[in-house]
């Protein structure tokens, strides 16, 4: 949400796991999947379903994305990735649809990762998630196009000499810098309501946490929206009509 409007510009798509009736978190069955290597399958059906909301956000007109965080893991399955730049290039409804990666996946990215990654840049949006450090390299993330930056409300109103640790600049400053390369700086996390006014302060410019609003499961009979037809084939140029006298000069 924007602050200190309160617009909703943005969802987050999360997994949760239903056992028994029970709802479970993300935190609690992610890293068994990463153990026995399956985070990747996970990825592909919440891929499949973001894109489904994403298209319905499109067709009412609004201009909300949704973003979905993919697992560290993913970045090596180069399938995955192809497969996501195939899937985009055949519907720009996909534009409203951005995937996020940890801070430490962007730093470490290797040359074929970032290749896959760019041929995606222009067609989805990228997000840097759960930052740790604040500390940014503004120029290289928008060279990547990452163009929002998550940092827990958390780590930015930490006390002073603490913030000042982690960051080479105040962090009044931190969004400004981060706007003038095209990039939106979101406070997560943000479960009190009394932190709000702080982040304004801060001049924190977008936020999200439960203090906005609770997780809701998206509803059945979106999820049950049938794909998008695929584009007609171009059609076949009719053959030039011409005179029959004019055909039996150049035949002569």
């Amino acid at each position: 949400m924007t602050l200190p409007q309160r617009k909703v510009t943005a969802y987050e798509a999360l997994a949760r796991l239903r056992v028994d009736g029970q709802l479970t978190e993300p935190e609690a069955f992610l890293p068994v999947l990463e153990r026995y290597g399956r985070t990747t399958e996970l990825d592909r059906r919440m891929l499949q379903r973001a894109a489904i909301v994403v298209r319905h956000l499109a067709r009412r007109g609004s201009e909300t994305m949704l973003t979905y965080g993919l697992s560290p893991l993913s970045l090596f399955e180069p399938g995955l990735l192809r497969e996501l730049a195939r899937t985009v290039a055949d519907d720009p409804a996909l534009a409203g649809l951005a995937i996020a990666l940890p801070q430490a996946s962007w730093q470490g990215l290797d040359g074929g990762q970032r290749g896959l990654l760019l041929s995606l840049r222009g067609r989805i949006g990228f997000s840097l998630d759960r930052a740790d450090d604040l500390r940014f390299d503004v120029a290289q993330l928008a060279g990547l196009g990452v163009g929002q930056v998550k940092v827990p409300a958390e780590l930015l109103l930490r006390p002073g000499p603490e913030r000042r640790r982690l960051s080479d600049i105040a962090i009044e400053d931190l969004a400004p810098a981060l706007a003038r390369a095209g990039i939106r700086l979101i406070a997560t996390g943000v479960a009190d309501e009394a932190d709000v006014p702080d982040l304004i302060d801060l001049d924190i410019p977008y936020a999200q946490g439960a203090a906005f609003a609770a997780p809701r499961p998206v509803r059945a009979e979106v999820l049950a929206a049938p794909p998008p037809e695929p584009p007609p084939a171009p059609a076949e140029p009719e053959p030039e009509r011409r005179p029959f006298r004019s055909v039996l000069r150049r035949a002569v």
